[in-house]
């Protein structure tokens, strides 16, 4: 970790303009209904948090975001302009992710793992690619000078050739982030990057998105750890049985009696007497 990271913290990023923008995002698969009627905009510099039971529709919003998935109704815009149904063309306008199950190449090492990213930038002559010529070379130099940037900045510099499959499990999370901000994004999405993590990797990976915030990246962060989400995020998103239930600051969110219940299966005040007779047995 670099000393400027350790001095991050959550900043309010309301009155900066919106990136990305989902407008009444509805996924229906059958009789199922994921998401209803979603909205909600990130703003530029802003870290926002998603959170919600399991089954929510927390993974299938951002697969809608991505383009993995077309919603049955509604869209999603990056800055004004309509995002394609295609991850690839999605990921060229400048929306990066990383996923709940790690998808690195394992037998790949972790640079060949950031080059796979760094590609989407690359723009070579198909002659010059076959013939290996100046702007070949030039452009795999940038790339490699990229990719020995972005794993310095994850702290990852020493694992450089290292199969991705022998990595510890944090440095493999941190590993797909760069994977991912080898593409250039302004917006990343970040998948349960801590699931699994002990505290002090939590930690390291919290300093992490203030790191990346700071560098101009908006970010959305799916997590079950609350503790971790509103201690890191400007504004919480509460999603239960694929509806958007509350918005607001980590400590509107925090305080919000619907979320209690959301969680916990029952009303607040119900709850509240659960816990009054347990303390009294």
């Amino acid at each position: 970790m670099t000393e400027s990271m350790t001095r991050s913290t959550p900043r309010h990023a309301k009155s900066e303009p919106v990136i990305l923008q989902a407008d009444g995002v509805t996924m229906q698969f059958g009789g199922l209904r994921a998401l209803n009627d979603v909205s909600f905009g990130l703003a530029e510099g802003e870290i926002i948090g998603l959170i919600g039971p399991n089954g929510a529709g927390k993974t299938t919003l951002f697969n809608c975001l991505t383009g993995l998935y077309a919603p049955t109704s509604g869209s999603v815009s990056m800055r004004g302009r309509t995002l394609p149904q295609d991850p690839a063309k999605v990921t060229e306008q400048g929306v990066a992710r990383t996923f709940q199950n790690i998808r690195l190449f394992p037998s790949m090492t972790a640079q060949e793992n950031v080059l796979v990213g760094r590609h989407v930038r690359m723009r070579q002559n198909p002659l010059s690619s076959l013939l290996h010529g100046p702007g070949f070379r030039r452009s795999e130099a940038e790339a490699a000078a990229r990719t020995e940037k972005l794993l310095e900045f994850v702290g990852l510099t020493r694992f450089s050739d290292e199969l991705a499959r022998n990595l510890p499990y944090g440095d493999q999370r941190r590993l797909e982030i760069a994977r991912a901000l080898a593409t250039d994004p302004s917006v990343l999405l970040l998948d349960e990057p801590t699931a699994g993590m002990n505290a002090q990797e939590t930690e390291a990976t919290r300093q992490l998105i203030f790191a990346i915030r700071d560098l101009g990246v908006s970010v959305v962060v799916i997590e079950h750890d609350t503790k971790f989400i509103f201690t890191l995020c400007d504004r919480v998103l509460v999603l239960v049985q694929g509806e958007l239930l509350v918005e607001g600051s980590p400590d509107e969110v925090r305080g919000d009696p619907r979320v209690v219940e959301a969680y916990l299966g029952a009303p607040p005040d119900e709850v509240e007497a659960q816990l009054h007779r347990g303390e009294q047995q």
